[in-house]
Formats: C-alpha cells, structure tokens, sequence
C-alpha cells in the first residue's frame, strides 16, 4: 500500500482590491488581519508572497498547510486595505495556472 506524503506547503492566490504593487504593504496587511484576528502571535506566521501581479491586482502566497485556514480566516475578516479576496487555493502550485491571467 502507497504511503502519501503530506505536503510542505499550501498555495493560495488572491485578488487585491484596489490593486497594490508593492509586496511590504501587502504583507503588512496580512500581518494587520492576523493579528486582529488571532492575536501577536499569529501575526508573524511565516508566509511568502511568491507571485505579485505587474498590475497589483493577484498575488500568490506560500505557506504551511497548517496555518492556511487561519489565513483565509483572518483575510476574510479583515477590514483593511488593500481588500484581498481568495481566487484559488491548493497545496500543488501548477494547479493555481488554471486560473486565467495568472502568467500575465
């Protein structure tokens, strides 16, 4: 019987509205939304902004698949801006291409 691997990393792309070019922001937005949510602690969970779209409307984020329901939690309740929105999710990256525009 095969034996699964459980994957290192969860991906998660989302839509940015209005949309920001810069990375720092984004990710300071993330941290605001994490911490408002879930308290300090959570706040500096370890994530990678992977991908940023040209334009600053997607990005795509790495992180641990144990803390992707925390995130997704956090985004939704979050009130600042940028406003992020999830597109797709999922813990093999390639499957993210599915969505249109993502290599523009």
């Amino acid at each position: 019987m095969p034996r699964r691997l459980s994957p290192a990393h969860h991906y998660i792309r989302f839509g940015v509205s209005p949309p920001c070019t810069d990375p720092l922001t984004i990710r300071k937005g993330i941290q605001d939304a994490l911490g408002q949510s879930f308290g300090l602690v959570s706040s500096h969970t370890y994530l990678d902004i992977i991908w940023l779209a040209d334009d600053g409307t997607a990005l795509v984020v790495r992180i641990a698949p144990s803390d992707a329901p925390k995130l997704l939690a956090a985004v939704a309740a979050a009130s600042a801006v940028p406003r992020l929105s999830l597109v797709k999710e999922s813990t093999f990256l390639p499957s993210l291409l599915s969505t249109a525009g993502i290599l523009s």
